[in-house]
């Protein structure tokens, strides 16, 4: 997590140049979904580091620096989730070496800090804080003797673990050093502005025309207004080709809504709408991507596909392997990235790997990628974020178009996963075996779900009467079986993400192997009823709950009124086919765990203790 932002301007004509202290603040803005811990800020003026640095969200770094009417001829800005040390002002960043001359920010872990902490204390260096980046900026000046590039590279040497680096010292007031390993970094010049910036992500330059280059491992730059300069881990100079991208400004609101939650669930039929444009092809009952790097034989040449994700995406890569298989007929695993890479895993050439990652970001997932592509396998990304790395590090990247989602608890990208791997699955099916009408059947399908997501929010009111009702439990079972348990586990994150309650998914069929002894009339279960197959056994499943004091509420089909001989709270789901009942059924979940964390009063898009982008292990 973490996010770093940095500018840097040319000192002639400044009345036309940018404010670096504004400039970094609205960069720090579009990074808040990497952690929102605390926030800080540091720069040169007259030969002298100054700085910022407060406690909670950016708007109180935002409200500090206007008191104090804060001016710098260039920045390095940071936006906190706390991995070592409280989320205090004196964990803040950026951090500084004990004379102050020396300033930085930082995104990652350092796995050997306590003992370079110890080494340095022991020459009589003071800490002032609990963090592992601090040690980075004091081995840093510790190795100091004029030349600045080689402390950092010095300091490289002996660091173990992720990072990425920004730092600026004050011998040294027209230069940003900058720093990657295992962590993104992007640097970008507009040269005919004299105006330099780098990002933890290159979408935060937002609105702007720049030539970008990405920092590889253990690469340090030099970054000047006008000129950038890359050394290897060995200290040599080379050359790295400029990509010119001109970053679309995409302006961030709420749109009348009272939280970005609530608008992302409501933008679901635009959306999906959006994930299937021009990707149909209805005379041939097949789906196309554009973007696909890999040929229809070389993907039939695959034998096996192997998912890898966290958290959300993983719950939609459960829900595609169970696609996959069915339509497909192509055997499919799971795989929990921050798992995978410690399994010694098998895998060959004809495995396909499918890496999903809402931000393009989550380090488990591409360290996962990276695992994959050292044993051969071809890797296809699925993102919602261009220029992300995982974009960049994929064989082939479908992207979700979802827009950006600003609240931390996903919604609009998970639908979109959803539907951009249904599609996938329909092209594997039909250069497989599925015959033509078969494909269309289903096309047809997919292309009602924008009215079907429309008619589960016009029951918003009856939801958020729901909701109050069950708002009292601190206890939740989401139970569902075939497609509805990868959703249940969907459906009770959001609720534990949001409102902090204790919620669990769980396969209906397994309640009788243990669970089942945690129901009582404190424990709300909650039944996903929308797999025809296995419709009766979950009534059986939701008698044996009840039978045993559980509140039941369903999620039920239109039409199945044989439930209200169970329970009188329904909510009622529009009939779908079976692989693509998911998307449905997490909007009605969606909502659900929405008004519940309304009424209880959470922070609903910044939910305490998580980030956008997971990208530390």
């Amino acid at each position: 997590m973490c996010g770093i932002f940095g500018f840097i301007r040319s000192q002639k004509d400044l009345a036309e140049k940018a404010d670096p202290v504004h400039v970094c603040m609205e960069g720090l803005k579009l990074l808040e979904y990497r952690g929102y811990d605390s926030s800080g800020i540091a720069g040169i003026i007259e030969g002298k580091i100054q700085s910022c640095k407060r406690a909670g969200k950016i708007r109180s770094l935002e409200e500090a620096v206007a008191l104090e009417k804060l001016r710098l001829d260039m920045a390095i800005a940071h936006t906190r989730w706390a991995t070592h040390g409280v989320p205090n002002q004196e964990n803040a960043h950026p951090h500084f070496n004990q004379e102050k001359t020396l300033a930085l920010v930082h995104n990652g872990i350092i796995e050997n800090h306590n003992h370079i902490r110890e080494k340095l204390e022991k020459v009589g260096i003071r800490f002032q804080s609990e963090t592992d980046s601090e040690v980075i900026a004091q081995l840093i000046s510790y190795h100091y003797k004029g030349n600045l590039r080689l402390a950092v590279q010095k300091a490289l040497r002996e660091l173990q673990g992720s990072l990425a680096i920004a730092l600026i010292h004050k011998d040294h007031p027209d230069v940003i050093v900058a720093a990657s390993r295992e962590s993104p970094l992007v640097l970008g010049i507009d040269r005919e502005k004299g105006e330099a910036y780098l990002s933890s992500d290159a979408n935060s330059f937002s609105g702007k025309s720049l030539d970008v280059v990405y920092l590889r491992d253990d690469e340090t730059a030099i970054l000047k207004h006008d000129h950038l300069t890359v050394y290897n881990s060995h200290g040599k100079k080379i050359e790295k080709p400029f990509e010119t991208i001109g970053f679309i400004n995409t302006p961030i609101s709420k749109n009348g809504y009272e939280h970005f939650m609530l608008k992302e669930i409501h933008e679901q039929p635009q959306t999906l709408q959006q994930a299937m444009q021009d990707r149909l092809h209805e005379e041939f009952g097949t789906a196309e991507f554009e973007e696909l790097q890999l040929s229809a034989q070389e993907l039939q040449s695959k034998n096996r596909v192997l998912i890898l994700a966290c958290g959300t995406s993983w719950h939609a890569g459960c829900i595609a392997a169970s696609m996959l298989e069915h339509i497909a007929r192509i055997p499919t695993e799971t795989e929990i990235a921050s798992e995978f890479r410690y399994t010694n895993p098998i895998i060959s050439e004809d495995t396909l790997v499918i890496a999903i990652s809402q931000s393009g970001e989550t380090a488990d997932t591409l360290a996962a990628v990276r695992e994959a592509k050292a044993k051969g396998a071809k890797v296809i990304g699925i993102c919602n974020v261009p220029h992300s790395s995982l974009s960049r590090e994929a064989d082939s990247c479908l992207f979700l178009r979802a827009g950006p989602e600003v609240s931390v608890c996903s919604t609009k990208a998970f639908t979109s996963q959803l539907t951009v791997l249904a599609l996938f699955t329909l092209y594997m099916a039909r250069i497989r075996h599925l015959d033509k009408e078969e494909g269309q059947s289903f096309l047809k399908e997919l292309k009602h779900l924008p009215t079907k997501i429309t008619q589960v929010l016009s029951q918003s009111s009856q939801i958020e009467a729901l909701a109050e009702k069950y708002a009292h439990f601190e206890h939740f079972f989401f139970i569902g079986r075939q497609y509805m348990f990868p959703t249940s586990l969907e459906a009770a994150l959001k609720l534990k993400e949001i409102s902090y309650l204790n919620a669990t998914g769980y396969p209906a069929g397994e309640m009788k192997h243990g669970p089942i002894a945690l129901v009582n009339p404190k424990l709300a279960v909650v039944g996903l009823c929308g797999n025809t197959q296995t419709f009766d056994k979950m009534m059986s499943n939701l008698m044996e709950a009840k039978a045993r004091g559980g509140q039941i509420l369903a999620l039920a089909p239109k039409g199945n009124e044989e439930i209200l001989k169970i329970t009188g709270d329904v909510i009622w789901i529009p009939k779908v086919i079976d692989p693509l009942a998911s998307i449905l059924y997490s909007v009605a979940g969606q909502l659900f765990a929405y008004y519940i964390a309304k009424l209880r009063g959470t922070d609903i898009d910044q939910p305490r203790n998580l980030a956008k982008s997971v990208t530390v292990e």
